[in-house]
């Protein structure tokens, strides 16, 4: 129980690490690229407003970066040098796809003729604005129907992007690495106070548990010797019934201790589970009888499970025993062992008398939980078995679990791994 705690705590704490990691990287690098889209996008709306190239021509250009004055009407967050570092070129279109004009003067990467081919590309896609390879492009409706079309060079800053991409993934990915070998390491230390606390519970009660046995045994043996000097019969019989009834429960609290250590606590080895599940099952059919319940068994042949094969056996009758104990005469119990891909499955179905809640269903594998007090005093039951199935379903690795249906049926699945 206490390696699975320190298992669960150490997923749960890296799945959170890994999960704020990935909201942060994504979270960073989306609010990056939409910058640099938003950037890109506004450059092209300044040139494209100004036909297709800055405003004062390439030309006047080099006064003004002397002058270190920016051209007119560019956007404050770029330079006066951005005019000099800026690389695009642009290709008007008619509706027909002819070409009109290009201006390929401020790149040397593309020459006319691939300016062109970009452009017809571009145009035939029908979309206003994206990325054609590393360029982004704007398309604008001319006053006189042609179409002007503005490809921006964003190679060097896409690279840019991509290395921030990527050295915040592996950075990220170091870090949760990093950070979850040091959870594995503390971990123990973590849950250290309540492996001690769950030890010495369990100490506590293995230990009462066989203290218990030796005065209950003596006064079972002196109710043995004095049955025959006492004419009270009856409180004989309370007695002995009582003092066994506290020897049961010591001894599931044996069990329970024992199965809550995990597979440790398992002797491994394979045993044929359906004929297990089928004899046990068997036994079960003459009380259903007798209280008038109807009861099907159906087990599916040669499944081998890898396990202890007597607490196999003891899981099936407590399931079975809960349910003869709880169907009332008109009832009816299904049970079924099969195969269900590539696990054994365990089905226990019965009609419950005054109904189950589904608030009652999600403590039933609690102990000493009761449902309803009066019926389980009447049937003798101190609300532990299903606690122990629990804890011997999970010592086999399995899952076990209970749900209501229709107000009147209990249905217990327990599944094995094969």
């Amino acid at each position: 129980m206490i390696s699975r705690l320190k298992r669960k705590v150490t997923v749960l704490t890296a799945v959170s690490l890994l999960s704020l990691l990935i909201l942060i990287v994504a979270g960073m690098n989306i609010i990056s690229f939409i910058s640099l889209k938003n950037e890109a996008d506004e450059m092209l709306s300044y040139i494209s407003d100004s036909g297709g190239r800055f405003p004062e021509g390439d030309e006047a250009a080099p006064q003004d970066r002397e002058r270190g004055e920016k051209p007119k009407d560019m956007p404050s967050r770029f330079s006066p040098e951005t005019q000099f570092e800026t690389r695009y070129f642009s290709v008007v279109l008619t509706d027909s796809g002819d070409t009109v004009r290009t201006d390929t003067g401020r790149i040397a990467a593309v020459d006319t003729g691939e300016a062109v081919e970009y452009a017809k590309k571009v145009l035939s896609g029908g979309k206003e604005k994206g990325f054609s390879g590393n360029y982004r492009y704007l398309v604008k409706v001319q006053s006189n129907n042609n179409y002007l079309l503005i490809f921006l060079d964003c190679t060097r800053k896409l690279e840019s992007f991509k290395t921030f991409l990527y050295s915040s993934i592996i950075v990220s990915f170091a870090g949760f690495v990093a950070v979850t070998v040091i959870i594995i390491i503390i971990s123990g230390k973590i849950i250290s106070p309540i492996a001690e606390s769950y030890e010495k519970q369990k100490r506590f009660i293995t230990d009462a548990s066989h203290e218990l046995r030796t005065p209950l045994a003596i006064i079972n043996a002196n109710v043995d010797v004095i049955e025959d000097e006492v004419r009270d019969k009856e409180s004989i019989n309370d007695i002995r019934l009582q003092t066994e009834r506290l020897k049961s429960l010591t001894e599931d609290l044996v069990v329970l201790s024992r199965m809550e250590e995990g597979a440790s606590a398992v002797k491994k080895e394979p045993f044929n589970a359906s004929d297990t599940a089928a004899d046990t099952a068997d036994g079960f059919k003459v009380l259903a009888e007798r209280k008038g319940v109807a009861f099907t068994v159906l087990t599916e042949p040669d499944i081998t499970l890898n396990g202890d094969k007597n607490a196999f056996g003891r899981l099936i009758s407590i399931l079975l025993d809960n349910a003869v104990k709880y169907t009332p005469a008109g009832g009816k119990i299904d049970f079924t062992f099969s195969l269900n891909g590539k696990s054994a499955v365990v089905t226990c179905r019965n009609t419950v008398g005054n109904g189950l809640s589904h608030e009652n269903v999600s403590h039933i594998f609690d102990r000493f939980y009761r449902t309803d007090e009066s019926r389980n005093s009447a049937t003798g039951g101190h609300g532990i078995g299903l606690s122990i199935a629990k804890a011997t379903v999970e010592a086999h690795s399995g899952r076990i679990s209970a749900a209501v249906a229709d107000d009147n049926t209990l249905i217990i699945t327990a599944t094995f791994p094969i």
